[in-house]
């Protein structure tokens, strides 16, 4: 089974990842076969190359297969993926855009769609990962749609985070140099 072209979504990361897991679903499909072409090559450079020939993989996606794990076997994996890809190769929605208000160190609100939610937690970035949990789950996952929320309340944390349904999130910072109009990533 070779894997079939994708479309190349705008961003960047989606599309390396959309591409690194065609390539594992299509390996996948016959981990018989894959074991076999592993077992003749001679080193790692042999195996890249095979695995390009015989599956019909760029030098990106057989590296990425070479680097698999044998678990990656097994059909909990194989299921995981598959549901990766299909959030990578659905159509998303626009953005859902919210409003996070920190009302101390360690509690805040999200407002989205109409309903405020609130979150308590040890320390900022805590209550940060609550959230972002939070709006993966119920909002951007179930929905396809991005999740931009504006931060306020954190004189010096980020001011923006935004949540795509491939589990990608990032914090925006105001004081970050590189970043147009002062904005920026900031850790994921």
């Amino acid at each position: 089974m070779r894997p079939t072209a994708e479309p190349q979504p705008a961003d960047d990361h989606r599309g390396e990842r959309l591409r690194i897991l065609t390539a594992m679903e299509a390996v996948l499909a016959d981990p018989a076969r894959l074991i076999h072409v592993l077992l003749d090559c001679a080193d790692d450079e042999d195996a890249i190359g095979r695995l390009s020939q015989d599956f019909a993989l760029d030098h990106l996606q057989a590296q990425a297969v070479l680097d698999l794990q044998v678990r990656r076997v097994t059909a909990a994996h194989r299921a995981r993926i598959a549901e990766e890809l299909r959030v990578l190769r659905a159509e998303w929605g626009p953005p859902v855009q919210a409003q996070v208000r920190f009302t101390g160190r360690r509690s805040a609100v999200l407002s989205i769609d109409g309903a405020e939610h609130s979150f308590q937690a040890g320390s900022v970035n805590s209550v940060l990962d609550r959230i972002g949990t939070f709006v993966l789950d119920e909002v951007a996952l179930p929905a396809l749609r991005p999740v931009a929320a504006t931060i306020t309340g954190l004189p010096d944390g980020p001011i923006r985070m935004t949540y795509n349904p491939s589990r990608d999130g990032r914090c925006e910072y105001a004081n970050e140099p590189d970043a147009p109009d002062g904005e920026g990533d900031g850790p994921r």
